[in-house]
């Protein structure tokens, strides 16, 4: 079966190769690893601008102030260590499923120029918004990079055949089987049929050709009947005249 020769060897030469081609598992590693790269400098950018930005109480000759002000807002956590594996957030730190709505509370009112208008506010809507962005994709990175990877390197594709071979294919071959003892019945009662039509057919011609024959023996026995008749009167006939004279 094709698909149980793919589901053992993917890489292989097979009916599914050329429809699912797959990579190799060392290709799907390393751009899992680049993932989680890309996801931990996502989250290094967001919190250089929290500490060195959004919490420091920068002066107003500073170019980064817009009057922040308020409690500290908290980081985004790194999701994974230095070895790329994972860890687990600590208390101050906030991961990147809830973040948005956290740091919701340290936004500002801004005037016209830009700046915070309001007492406490860390962040300005504008600043808040590139933020949240920033920590979308980093989700996005971390949580559906490897359900990706699994269609890539065919782990989800493979899973669902093994699913469909050890559930389905087994009671599909039966009832097949079943199938084609029926099919096999029917075609022995369909030849069953044609040849009871065929005697059906073949058996009034049969029928005429005794009738005929018996037909004709009662003519002929008729016909020499009257001719003995007529030969018994002949000889009457000639008897009576011979008796006469």
């Amino acid at each position: 079966m094709a698909m149980g020769e793919w589901v053992e060897n993917p890489h292989a030469e097979s009916a599914l190769s050329n429809i699912l081609p797959c990579v190799d598992q060392r290709t799907t590693n390393n751009t899992l690893v680049q993932s989680k790269q890309v996801v931990t400098n996502i989250v290094s950018v967001v919190n250089r601008f929290i500490y060195s930005i959004a919490d420091a109480n920068a002066s107003p000759n500073d170019p980064n102030y817009y009057n922040q002000s308020g409690p500290a807002m908290p980081p985004l956590c790194y999701p994974f260590d230095s070895q790329l594996n994972e860890r687990q957030c600590t208390s101050q730190e906030v991961s990147s499923s809830n973040a948005s709505l956290v740091w919701k509370k340290y936004e500002c009112q801004v005037t016209e120029y830009g700046f915070c208008s309001s007492v406490v506010g860390r962040v300005t809507p504008e600043i808040y918004s590139q933020l949240v962005g920033a920590v979308n994709e980093s989700y996005a990175l971390e949580h559906y990079t490897p359900l990706l990877l699994n269609l890539q390197n065919c782990n989800f594709v493979r899973e669902t055949f093994q699913e469909i071979t050890s559930s389905y294919c087994p009671p599909l071959n039966h009832y097949l089987k079943v199938i084609n003892a029926g099919l096999g019945l029917i075609s022995v009662g369909v030849l069953l049929c044609l040849v009871l039509w065929i005697l059906y057919a073949n058996r009034p011609q049969r029928e005429e050709e005794f009738v005929k024959p018996s037909f004709a023996q009662k003519l002929k026995h008729r016909f020499s009947k009257n001719r003995n008749n007529n030969n018994n009167n002949t000889n009457s006939s000639l008897s009576n005249a011979a008796g006469e004279v």
